[in-house]
């Protein structure tokens, strides 16, 4: 079944609109707002916080916006600023799933101090390998772990304990192998990494769609299977999930927006109905589509639940694997 976006869209709004009947709708932000974000000009989680920006505008939410860029440590330093200003109206954040991974190593309590008033979309991670590999589908490496953990060799950009290395020890439990047999090499981007896959140096590559569909549309890649719960649609409706090829795993880069604490039911109101006309407007649909990023809205409260969710999760695996404090 595909995924799909009017089908999701319809639903936010309805939810929306349940979560804002008794709200003051007459309070909106006065001055300019400040956008957190932990990533310098031109990087990922900038480019959507301008995306959302140019949005919120556009829709006569704010009368200005700035993006107010603090790069560093996992995105932590960016958060602790927002959590730092308690009660203002006029600062909003980005986080993405890196942030609950970071804070998640250290057992730091950040994500409590500040509000997820709404996850907007997932960004799934797609699974790779050369060509003209003997490797065709997630069972043969599924089936490979088993019979030798050292077997297949998984190339994620970032570091070991992040999100993609936590994508490899998901897919080698099924195969009963312990967290420790994983073979891994780690580049410096998801480019690079595609570059060894294509050149045969490694077995399977774990990047975003969008790191790995030049060399698929080029001919010298081969998509193995997307860690979604569902197919998406476009360019990736004949790629498989991994849970259809038998392996249960799912593994998405959340990007929440946070407020900081002590706001009012209003405000926090406010924002819920500002961001879902954000998933509403059209050039920022182009933006979901063109970077393969799935809309599957969570608003407040019950994007809070699923932010401890996360921590809770990559807490217990990060033990596992050793990367935890």
């Amino acid at each position: 079944m595909l995924i799909r976006r009017e089908v999701l869209f319809a639903i936010a709004a309805a939810l929306s609109l349940s979560a804002t009947a008794h709200a003051d709708d007459s309070w909106k932000p006065k001055g300019n707002i400040e956008f957190i974000v932990g990533a310098g000009p031109g990087g990922e989680n900038d480019r959507i916080a301008r995306a959302i920006q140019r949005a919120l505008q556009d829709g006569g939410f704010v009368p200005s916006m700035t993006i107010l860029n603090k790069p560093g440590a996992g995105q932590v330093i960016a958060i602790t600023d927002l959590a730092s200003r308690k009660g203002n109206t006029n600062t909003i954040g980005l986080a993405s799933g890196s942030f609950i991974n970071a804070i998640a190593r250290s057992g730091s309590n950040l994500h409590t101090r500040v509000v997820p008033v709404m996850k907007l979309f997932d960004a799934y991670q797609a699974f790779f390998t050369k060509a003209d590999s003997s490797i065709k589908t997630m069972a043969d490496v599924k089936e490979r772990l088993k019979a030798d953990p050292k077997s297949v060799t998984f190339a994620f950009p970032v570091g070991l304990g992040s999100p993609l290395h936590v994508a490899a020890v998901q897919v080698a439990k099924t195969a009963g192998v312990k967290p420790a047999e994983v073979k891994t090499v780690v580049f410096d981007s998801g480019a690079d990494v595609s570059a060894q896959i294509s050149g045969g140096h490694v077995d399977v590559g774990i990047t975003s769609i969008g790191s790995a569909m030049p060399l698929i549309q080029a001919g010298k890649a081969r998509f193995l299977g997307l860690a979604a719960p569902e197919r998406m649609g476009g360019d990736m409706k004949d790629v498989p999930t991994l849970r259809e090829q038998g392996l249960d795993v799912i593994v998405a880069n959340s990007y929440n927006v946070l407020l900081p604490g002590s706001l009012k039911p209003e405000q926090v109101a406010f924002w819920t109905k500002a961001l879902d006309a954000v998933l509403e407007n059209k050039q920022f649909q182009a933006d979901l589509d063109r970077n393969f990023w799935v809309a599957t809205p969570v608003r407040y409260p019950g994007s809070v639940a699923e932010f401890n969710k996360e921590y809770d999760e990559n807490r217990t695996i990060l033990k596992e694997i050793g990367f935890a404090e």
